[in-house]
């Protein structure tokens, strides 16, 4: 039934490939609706672009904001160059399209979806944990999902369960894929996560419960009774200065007062919601891409669908026990970025004899003291298992150092704001911005310092992506990884030779690892 051309685009890592096989193998046994989880950040578009490719015939994708409708209108020519992507959203009805790409509350109209021809091999439901809702329902319905011929019906999601506890299961037949993102992080798909917690002085037991999360009302008087912004810029200041933050707060109003209290520090912050004016919500959010911003509040809005790989610290000021609303606010912090280490997530707590609040402690399944200090969640999760094999040694003695699934931070160095490059021995990757300011081209430069391109007009994360699998592929992992020990010997008599024949100022006691970063940086700026 599916498309037998194997030719795409854009390569896949392994896991997408396992993803995209999972649901066509479903598809023969029947399954017609099926959901497919995976973190935010590895690659959801892309997984449900290959899948659409493979099966041909038309396709359409419902999303329900605009950053999800305008993602795969970007996305799909990567993996499907030369196809025909139309929008179905306020003015915009290009129904005829051989993918549409539509928004739910548009598509839910009576007089707009009725004009939707359901002739799609493939619906495609993003963010698929809203799948319950009537709006959603009536769209299936329409499209012919729940008939005995239907077409294959794929949701994806990064968070299978709903607040509000509505079951998935009425709509979905299957999990047939599930990764989780423990293992994204410790193959370095995913950045590695330290975690703080800020205690407040105040009693979370008294806040109600409703729609299965604390009610949004009483939390936040609850937060403002403790001087919350505050206590929110002061940690910001002790912990994460310097750092890129997402605040999420659980109002619009503490949104707010949360970055005038940053502005006061001197911190170039902002704040947003649901009322700000498009155009001035795009030029904040361009701010925070470029530094100029450092801190943006926000109540509700950047949980879904907001992507800025350059965040490295998530500031939890809005308590909450729902599993997926955590998991989508640290979401917006765990994409990978050029000489970005980990992401610090700040969680803003207070006195309560609750154990249903969402902590990371609490989503990788550790005790809060195990994230004490500045041990990542990965460290934290190998000292677990390195304390176990001493018990399972019978008293003998234990040491060694754990290396949780051989993960590998690789070093990245920036070259301007325009390009970063990674050296890999004699060769090279660098990764270039076009002049749209958006999308970036993959480099390999052999031995011989010739440029060979990998690939060209795709978005930031996944040229990164593509040149560390490169890298790691031709086995070249330890070289790049930035805590390797031949970095801090002494710089080498070639290095050393280079240095001075371009000129390059350097410290008599220059390290190898400094002199490779300072001989890469030259060389990625003499790539055109």
């Amino acid at each position: 039934m599916h498309s037998n051309n194997t030719t795409t685009g854009l390569a896949l890592r392994p896991y997408q490939h396992e993803a995209v096989n999972a649901v066509l193998a479903a598809f023969d046994r029947d399954v017609r609706r099926q959901l497919v989880v995976m973190p935010t950040g590895t690659g959801k578009t892309i997984v449900f672009s290959e899948v659409i490719r493979r099966r041909g015939g038309r396709a359409l994708v419902l999303a329900h904001r605009d950053e999800l409708i305008q993602q795969p209108v970007d996305k799909i020519p990567m993996v499907m160059p030369g196809a025909q992507v139309g929008i179905v959203k306020a003015e915009r009805d290009e129904t005829d399209a051989q993918i549409v790409v539509a928004s739910v509350q548009t598509l839910s109209r009576p007089r707009r979806g009725d004009r939707l021809v359901a002739d799609f091999s493939t619906i495609v439901v993003d963010e698929a944990h809203h799948a319950p809702a009537d709006s959603y329902q009536r769209i299936l319905e329409r499209a012919g999902a729940f008939g005995d011929d239907a077409p294959l019906v794929l949701g994806v999601t990064a968070t299978p369960e709903r607040a509000d506890g509505a079951p998935l299961g009425e709509t979905w037949q299957e999990i047939t894929y599930r990764v989780e993102m423990l293992p994204m992080i410790g193959a370095g798909y995913l950045s590695d996560i330290i975690a703080k917690r800020v205690h407040l002085e105040v009693d979370l037991d008294a806040v109600h419960t409703r729609c299965g999360d604390l009610v949004a009302g009483e939390l936040d008087e609850a937060m403002r009774s403790a001087n919350a912004p505050a206590h929110c810029r002061d940690a910001y200041l002790e912990h994460a200065d310097g750092r890129k933050a997402l605040v999420f707060t659980p109002s619009v109003a503490l949104a707010h007062e949360t970055a005038t209290a940053f502005q006061q520090a001197g911190v170039a912050a902002e704040a947003l919601d649901g009322t700000t004016d498009p155009d001035l919500r795009r030029a904040i959010l361009r701010r925070l891409h470029a530094g100029e911003t450092m801190v943006v509040c926000n109540c509700a809005v950047l949980t879904e669908g907001f992507d800025e790989p350059s965040l490295d610290c998530i500031i939890v000021a809005r308590p909450t026990k729902s599993r997926g609303l955590y998991q989508q606010m640290i979401g917006r912090g765990t994409r990978p970025y050029p000489g970005k280490a980990n992401l610090l997530v700040l969680d803003l707590v207070g006195s309560t004899r609750r154990h249903d609040l969402q902590s990371v402690a609490e989503l990788f399944n550790l005790r809060p003291e195990e994230l004490d200090g500045d041990a990542t969640v990965t460290e934290a999760i190998g000292r677990r298992q390195a304390l176990q094999a001493q018990r399972d040694a019978h008293g003998r003695l234990v040491s060694e150092t754990v290396d949780l699934f051989h993960r590998r931070a690789l070093h990245w160095v920036a070259s301007g704001a325009t390009r970063h490059a990674l050296s890999i021995g004699e060769a090279g990757m660098v990764i270039l911005r076009a002049d749209d300011l958006v999308h970036w081209t993959v480099l390999h430069l052999d031995q011989a310092r010739q440029s060979h391109a990998l690939a060209a007009g795709i978005d930031l994360g996944y040229a990164q992506g593509i040149a560390e699998d490169f890298a790691r592929k031709v086995g070249a992992g330890r070289l790049v990884d930035r805590a390797a020990p031949w970095r801090t010997a002494p710089a080498s008599e070639g290095q050393l030779g280079i240095l001075r024949r371009c000129r390059i100022p350097f410290a008599p006691d220059i390290s190898k690892g400094d002199a490779s970063d300072l001989i890469t940086t030259m060389v990625a700026r003499r790539v055109a």
